[in-house]
């Protein structure tokens, strides 16, 4: 069901990667000038706007000032709902008790779980590239060993119920993160914090990390680009939401717009 009287739902919940940025055309310095315009447009209809993704929040905000857009996030959500933050005075604040309740569970999470095996793992094999942010590891070994690598993890930590594993054979790697850092936890507290109802936020995203907040509980409206992940398609459709048949953020401009058509939603430049 539609807000009434056509409006616009009152917040846009967008992932980063693969959904707003994206594809060789477009920098990840910054949005896209045609995105910065939407993101404008909605904030314009009363539709305010907010990120949830695996970035670092201070990265986030390098990303925002860079952009063409005037308007800014309500929330920033980063490391998958381990930070929550709003914008003020063109400063990033934490929001309380929420980010101190999360920083302690990380940090437990990690000296329990993602420690131990980054210490294992890099023991025992040379990294062609490690990551770390302080929220996820991520591992590729040499060539020689990547098989080795991703046979040791999956033997000995994938069923580790304080850590979310993820193994990608193709690309030779694997990455982890503690299991309770999920995009959906945030997106939570924002609509508590606010008093959104589900049928007031629309909800944008495209790997399998995204389904999380593709929660009719969360969100009733979902849309998602032409390159998500086959399940996220199929949440989106489910949900009655829209799949864009262009790719990343141009997929998702396109989306909203059939979306805002088919629920009659007062979509008007300003």
């Amino acid at each position: 069901m539609a807000p009434s009287s056509g409006r616009l739902p009152k917040l846009f919940i967008t992932d980063l990667d693969g959904t707003a940025l994206g594809g060789s055309g477009q920098p990840y310095a910054r949005f896209s000038d045609e995105w910065s315009s939407f993101l404008d447009r909605l904030t314009a209809n009363g539709c305010r706007w907010a990120t949830n993704t695996t970035w670092e929040v201070k990265q986030q905000l390098q990303l925002f000032y860079a952009s063409a857009a005037s308007s800014r996030p309500s929330f920033v959500v980063g490391g998958s709902g381990g930070q929550l933050c709003t914008i003020e005075d063109n400063e990033l604040r934490k929001v309380e008790p929420y980010s101190g309740m999360m920083e302690q569970r990380l940090e437990e999470a990690h000296r329990q779980h993602t420690y131990p095996l980054m210490r294992d793992v890099l023991s025992r094999f040379d990294s062609g590239n490690m990551f770390f942010n302080g929220y996820w590891f991520a591992m590729t070994a040499l060539p020689e060993q990547s098989e080795h690598l991703l046979k040791h993890v999956e033997e000995n930590y994938l069923a580790n119920s304080g850590l979310r594993i993820v193994l990608i054979p193709e690309e030779q790697r694997f990455y982890t993160h503690p299991a309770f850092l999920r995009k959906g936890t945030a997106a939570k507290e924002i609509a508590r914090i606010e008093g959104l109802h589900p049928d007031e936020i629309v909800v944008a995203g495209d790997e399998i990390m995204d389904l999380d907040m593709m929660d009719p509980e969360i969100a009733t409206h979902a849309i998602c680009p032409d390159n998500a992940h086959p399940e996220v398609k199929q949440r989106v459709l489910e949900m009655g939401g829209v799949v864009g048949t262009g790719r990343y953020g141009s997929g998702v401009l396109e989306a909203f717009t059939k979306l805002a058509e088919i629920r009659g939603w007062n979509y008007s430049d300003s």
